[in-house]
Order: C-alpha cells, then structure tokens, then sequence
C-alpha cells in the first residue's frame, strides 16, 4: 500500500510540474523579447548649432538613465535633458536607479561634426531582461 501511495505521489507532482512549466512558458509566449533596436527607438536631428537626440520606449521596456554616454572620439559630451518622465526604481542589478519609460529627448549644445559622434545606452524589459549596453554610430 505504501508502494502504491508514493507512486501516486510522484506521478501526481509530475504530472503539476509539467503543468506548470507549461503555464509558465505560456507567460513568455506572447511576451517575446525583442532586439534593443526596436524597442529603444533611437532618431537624431541637427537644429540650430544642437544635436537633438530622441529614444521612442516601447511599452514594457525602460532605459538607465545613468547609461546615456555621448562621445565625440574619446571625448564625453555633456547633454540636457529636454523631455522625459525620470523614475526612481529599486533595480536587482544596481540598487536604487533612475530609469526613463516612453521617450527620452536631449540636446547638446555644440557645432557637432556627426560622423564623430558616438551614442550608448542601456536598458531592460519588465521581464527582467537586460540589454547589454548599446552603441550606435551617428552619420
């Protein structure tokens, strides 16, 4: 009899753990991470001596704050940020953050040759997917 009853046991915590790793993978089904590029919408335009720098966020993802460099050769440019909703965000990873959900628009003030300027940042999916840190040329 006590055969039969740790039989039954363990088919029956099988037969729940295989459903709950399906119900658990059936989360992530619809949910797909996907590449930084089309979640971190990066587009740039030169207006009036500045360089307007502008990121579109998809819905569920967020950048770092702390993350956005700018570079021109080896040298750091400083920015202002024009437009964004900042957060506070207690992060796994990196403790207490700031990070940016829907867009983020900035500027530099400077007579900016493109094809010098190198942009980086990084961000992470509500998941808990990070990306790692993103660079893109501009041109």
């Amino acid at each position: 009899m006590k055969n039969i009853l740790f039989i039954i046991s363990i088919i029956s915590f099988l037969v729940l753990a295989t459903e709950d790793k399906a119900s658990f993978l059936n989360l992530f089904e619809d949910n797909e991470v996907k590449p930084a590029e089309e979640v971190f919408l990066l587009s740039y335009l030169t207006k009036e001596s500045k360089l307007h720098l502008n990121w579109e966020i998809k819905e569920n993802y967020y950048l770092y704050l702390n993350s956005i460099l700018i570079k021109r050769g080896e040298d750091t440019l400083d920015y202002e940020i024009n437009e964004t909703n900042i957060i506070e965000h207690e992060d796994e990873f990196f403790g207490k953050t700031k990070i940016i959900r829907d867009s983020l628009n900035i500027s530099i003030n400077d007579e900016v040759n493109l094809a010098q300027i190198k942009v980086f940042y990084q961000g992470c999916a509500d998941q808990g997917f990070c990306y790692p840190i993103q660079s893109k040329d501009l041109k």
